[in-house]
Order: structure tokens, then sequence, then C-alpha cells
């Protein structure tokens, strides 16, 4: 039901960017980069090329892209094909984003929707392969959906909700997912924030798979938080502090940091690198000792 939903959902909102955009000549090419590893000596790389077939704008396109997958760790290897269909339009007051394809065997892809009023909504569902070495070798694929909520307090004060679930392809295990954000607004002119970052989760079969499943999670980071334009250049960067514990074991120090750069949108032509650490556990987690984790991301957009 959720891979139909997934591939009718934007091959239905591609048809109507195709018709939106009939008769332009624009078109663009983009790349999209990813690579991650962690202490368990776990690694994630991804590099995929698209070219969009109609290219309105950046919150506006359809096409192709293909991607090479490879997941590796301690003594094994495996890697993936992709190709996909994506795109991004809107419907009505509601912007989306998203892409439907698959690795010979599963349907993947990714689709989300957003309003753009202040109190903006958000509905996703993700599809993608299980990057553990059990995932990688048997082919499962993990699926995870929800929705969030930004909240506008006041002029200072804003704080967003989330809900999820999480499917891992293999077993009965179903993963709930609460997260929630509060922020303060610090020096607006100087685009620094304070911000509260909780997060908690619940495994409805715990250690059932070779990925971190206690039955349950809990953390909670203090992150100082800035973002500012520069000559047309937004600049980012995080830093948290905090507590992290799961169920029969005890608190534990949680850390993150985070750097961003995104580049003007100069005749649609944009790059964006996004880097950070957190030792807090991600999917491919054994629980095994000291944790860490580090990613870096590229995408890059050119439009002719």
């Amino acid at each position: 039901m959720i891979r139909t939903g997934i591939a009718m959902a934007l091959l239905l909102a591609c048809a109507g960017v195709a018709r939106a955009d009939d008769g332009a000549a624009r078109q663009a090419l983009r790349a999209d980069a990813w690579a991650s590893s962690d202490a368990d000596g776990n690694e994630t790389q991804k590099l995929a090329l698209g070219w969009d077939v109609s290219h309105r704008d950046l919150e506006h396109w359809w096409g192709a892209k293909v991607e090479h997958a490879r997941f590796s760790g301690d003594g094994w290897s495996e890697r993936e094909q992709r190709i996909y269909l994506a795109g991004a339009g809107d419907l009505g007051e509601w912007l989306w984003e998203g892409k439907a394809g698959s690795n010979g065997d599963d349907l993947l892809g990714s689709f989300s929707v957003h309003s753009q009023d202040p109190w903006r909504k958000e509905f996703f569902v993700e599809r993608d392969t299980l990057e553990t070495r059990r995932g990688a070798q048997r082919g499962l694929v993990q699926t995870f959906a929800g929705a969030s909520i930004d909240m506008p307090l006041s002029q200072r004060w804003s704080a967003t909700a989330l809900a999820g679930a999480q499917d891992f392809g293999d077993g009965d295990n179903l993963r709930t997912h609460l997260r929630g954000n509060l922020v303060f607004a610090l020096a607006p002119e100087q685009g620094l924030s304070l911000q509260l970052r909780t997060r908690y989760y619940r495994n409805s079969e715990a250690f059932e798979g070779d990925y971190y499943s206690p039955p349950w999670y809990g953390e909670a980071l203090g992150v100082l938080a800035w973002r500012r334009h520069i000559g047309g250049y937004q600049w980012s960067a995080r830093a948290g502090w905090g507590r992290q514990r799961s169920a029969g074991d005890e608190s534990k120090r949680a850390r993150m940091l985070g750097v961003g750069l995104e580049t003007p949108r100069w005749k649609d032509a944009w790059l964006r690198v996004d880097a950070g650490y957190t030792d807090t556990p991600v999917l491919a987690d054994t629980g095994a000792g000291r944790y860490a984790y580090r990613y870096v991301q590229v995408q890059a957009v050119m439009a002719f």
C-alpha cells in the first residue's frame, strides 16, 4: 500500500508539472553525493546524477536520475544501482518534492508535501535500503512515514513537533517516533538561536535486527545554532550537548556538531554543502562501546 502510494502520488504530481510546463525549453543537470561512516567501521556512499526534462525553477521541475550506492564494513561490501523518476511542484497552496524508483528488486524513494503558511504542516514517507550488513546483503528496505508541524509561538519563540512510524523490512519490529524542538531567537539580527531538541522512540520488538534497537531510547540536546546570509551566501553552524538514555542503560553524554553552506541561486545554478558529527545512535549502530557518526552531503543544480 505504501509502495503504491509513493509511486502514484509522484507520477500524478510529475504529470501535473509537465502539463504546466508544456513548451518550456529550460532543462537542468543535478548531482548529489553522500558519504557517512561510524565507529563500528560501517560506511555508506551514494552518488547520483540527474537530468531535469522540464525546469521552471528550483521548486518546479521533473526528470530522472541514476544513483550508485555502496554499503560496506569490516570484511563486507555491497553495491546497488538505482534509477528514479523525480520532481517537485505545487498542489495549490502546498509544495511537494519526491522521487520514485528501484534498485531492480524493490521500490525505493521519498515523497513530502508541506503547506506554506506560518503553521507549516508536512507529511512525508521515505523508503531506502537498510544500511546494515544484513540489510544490504539481504536486500531489506526500511520505510519511515510521518508528519510534522511548525508552531510560531511569539516573535522569538517557536516549536516543532513530529510523529512517525518506521518499518525495517524484516521481522515484526515497528519503531514509533516522537520528536520536539523548542527554539528561541537569541539574536535574530545575527542569526543566532538557542534550541532544545528532543526525541524518543520505542521498538515493538527489541533487539530484533543488527541495528540499534533497545525497547526505548530518549535524547535531549541543548543546541546553539547560527544561520546568516553574507554576500548572498547562506552560512550555518550548530553545536549541541545533552544526554541520551536507553532501556537498561545509564544516562550518557550526547553531542552533535554541524556546518553548512548554500550558494546564491544565480540563474538557478545552486550548490549546497552540509557536514556533521554526532555520538547518538543511528540505524547502523550495534550499540557496542563508544559511538560516533560522521557525514557529508553535497547537492548541485545547473539550469540551462
